[in-house]
């Protein structure tokens, strides 16, 4: 009897140990094997005002950005090769209308700055990785749309492109809206209020 017992115990182990090692196609195995996850998050630690304008005074005369670049496998050093910021300045906070210059013209977006890998060059105390300040004074939006006819308010948009070394951007239109949620901070494009005055 405990011969039986023990043939039979010894032939569920062996069928167990046999069933266990096949590999799985449940949804979840698929989702872990197949997603890239090589991607980066361009992370802000920190906005500007919602409202800024030239001569300072009540608000501030600066749109100040602190960024990280969080890489998708999670490494301490990204591979990425640059962040580019743009700027479009709107009359409308739905940005449907570009401003104009004096003939009607309209101004279409502007590289304002390329920031490459190696000026990432301070630790984050959040999460200690890459981190970059970025500080740009009025005067220099208003130099970056020469003969603008500012309305007051104009709203500026701030656009984010981050290029990894095997050729990829990130921005706001691939993105996806999870990475501009709460958790990677990631919007990718920021709508300022602009007061020229």
């Amino acid at each position: 009897m405990k011969n039986i017992f023990k043939s039979i115990l010894v032939a569920i182990v062996v069928l167990v140990s046999f069933t266990s090692c096949e590999e799985s196609d449940l949804s979840i195995d698929t989702l872990y094997n197949e997603v890239d996850t090589t991607g980066a998050a361009l992370r802000m630690l920190s906005y500007p005002d919602d409202l800024v304008s030239v001569s300072g005074g009540n608000f501030s005369n600066c749109m100040c950005y602190s960024m990280e670049v969080q890489e998708g496998q999670g490494t301490p050093t990204p591979d990425f090769k640059e962040v580019r910021v743009y700027f479009s300045s709107y009359n409308d906070q739905d940005t449907e209308f570009p401003t104009t210059d004096a003939d009607g013209n309209e101004f279409s977006e502007v590289l304002y700055q390329t920031i490459s890998n190696p000026e990432f060059d301070q630790l984050s105390s959040t999460n200690n990785l890459p981190m970059f300040e970025l500080s740009i004074p009025m005067e220099e939006l208003i130099t970056a749309f020469p003969g603008a006819q500012f309305t007051i308010p104009s709203f500026i948009v701030t656009r984010f492109e981050l290029e990894m070394n095997d050729g990829r951007v990130w921005s706001v239109n691939n993105a996806g809206a999870t990475m501009g949620g709460p958790y990677f901070e990631s919007p990718f494009a920021r709508k300022t209020i602009f007061l020229n005055i």
